[in-house]
């Protein structure tokens, strides 16, 4: 494909991988949006909810394997095999997400080891997308490539999270995971039949390495950070639903606010991050998410220890308000992701920070259930807030340390 032809089709092509990305973060958005909020309302305890967390675990360790999928989608001679992993992994997921439907009141350890498929399966195939985003489209093109990417998943986590739930809420599990598969297949069938851009350059002669890129000092920093912004922003985030419910909420309420979150407020807040980006830089950007959240949590945290705070607010602030708090900060974060990412081996890299990013999700995520269930939800608002805290002074000091010129 190449001059007008890549003009014409550059469209499409990026249309077709927002696609992708729009499947990915339906699947996730499902697993740890909705499920917590369905289990809760079928009565499933904190405390068990909390091994729901464990379901990041594929996103947590993807870039093991990250290597071996790159090198097999990427062979030295011959064309690049990017749909053929999402045929593989799609498949898989089609399968297991067809059990879901089948099996309505499926044990939590056969629900556990299905929803680990799906994860494995997605956490997979998101390897092949970024590194086609990186590789097929030219660095002019970047900005429109991290918009399907942001915009995508935000997109997807509304569906996921909203649309799922409303729909299982209304029309029962079975017809509610259906939505769910026939909402990733079309988001996901453009890309397959749809021509796609040939990869730039030829793969590295030496293969992606995971030692060569964790022997580089900025990326190691860039994990920290990463480490503790994930952690301010994202520890409970997967109560918000469960704590909902608690106070009353049904799960109608809850999938439409989630909804409304992600896929408007979220998309705005995606935008609105990067153009503050471009004229404050990314440090201001993550400070300003911070300090938003810590709201929300300080709300929250009012709420479970009892003060007379209306409910109303509640959904709008842990729904719509934090969805856009995410959307601002994370933005940034991932900009930064591809300026700390080795342009010869940048999926490897960017996966390294996407597994930072879902195995501090991951342990935050399960302590979390267990503190909520053991101490109650002021406990566990109350640690988040000073972890919130205490995580932005670690950012500013570790910024200011890699590069106080720019801090």
């Amino acid at each position: 494909m190449r001059g007008d032809q890549i003009g014409r089709a550059m469209p499409l092509a990026l249309a077709s991988l927002g696609g992708l990305y729009v499947t990915q973060s339906v699947l996730g958005g499902f697993i740890w949006s909705a499920l917590p909020a369905v289990m809760r309302e079928r009565g499933m305890a904190l405390e068990r909810l909390g091994f729901l967390s464990l379901l990041v675990l594929p996103w947590a360790l993807k870039f093991l394997w990250s290597p071996w999928i790159e090198a097999w989608r990427r062979p030295v001679a011959g064309p690049a095999r990017t749909k053929s992993v999402i045929r593989l992994g799609g498949g898989l997921i089609l399968l297991a997400t067809l059990a879901l439907a089948l099996v309505v009141d499926m044990p939590l350890p056969a629900l556990i080891l299905t929803l680990f498929i799906i994860a494995t399966a997605t956490a997979t195939v998101d390897i092949a997308c970024d590194g086609h985003a990186v590789e097929a489209f030219p660095s002019s093109a970047y900005g429109w490539a991290n918009m399907m990417q942001v915009g995508g998943a935000y997109v997807g986590a509304a569906l996921g999270g909203g649309l799922v739930l409303v729909a299982i809420d209304r029309l029962g599990w079975s017809a509610g995971i259906a939505v769910l598969i026939l909402t990733c297949l079309a988001c996901t069938l453009p890309f397959l039949l749809l021509p796609q851009p040939a990869p730039r350059a030829a793969p590295a002669p030496s293969g992606p390495s995971l030692r060569a890129a964790l022997a580089r000092p900025q990326l190691r920093r860039g994990i920290w950070i990463t480490a503790l912004f994930v952690a301010a922003m994202k520890s409970t985030l997967g109560y918000f639903g469960p704590f909902l419910v608690d106070q009353g909420f049904t799960l109608t309420e809850v999938g439409l606010f989630s909804a409304s979150g992600s896929l408007v407020v979220g998309v705005i807040g995606a935008i609105f991050g990067g153009y503050v980006v471009a004229r404050l830089g990314t440090l201001p950007v993550l400070m300003i998410a911070l300090a938003g959240q810590a709201l929300v949590l300080a709300y929250c945290l009012g709420v479970a220890a009892g003060l007379a705070l209306p409910l109303r607010p509640l959904a709008v602030l842990t729904q719509i308000v934090s969805s856009a708090w995410l959307a601002f900060g994370f933005v940034a974060l991932y900009a930064r992701f591809m300026q700390w990412s080795d342009p010869g081996q940048a999926g490897v890299d960017f996966t390294i920070f996407q597994c930072t990013d879902a195995g501090i999700g991951m342990v935050l995520g399960f302590l979390g259930g267990q503190l909520a269930g053991h101490f109650g939800y002021s406990t566990l608002f109350g640690t988040a807030l000073a972890c919130s805290a205490l995580c932005a002074f670690g950012i500013l000091i570790s910024w200011r340390r890699a590069d106080p010129a720019r801090a």
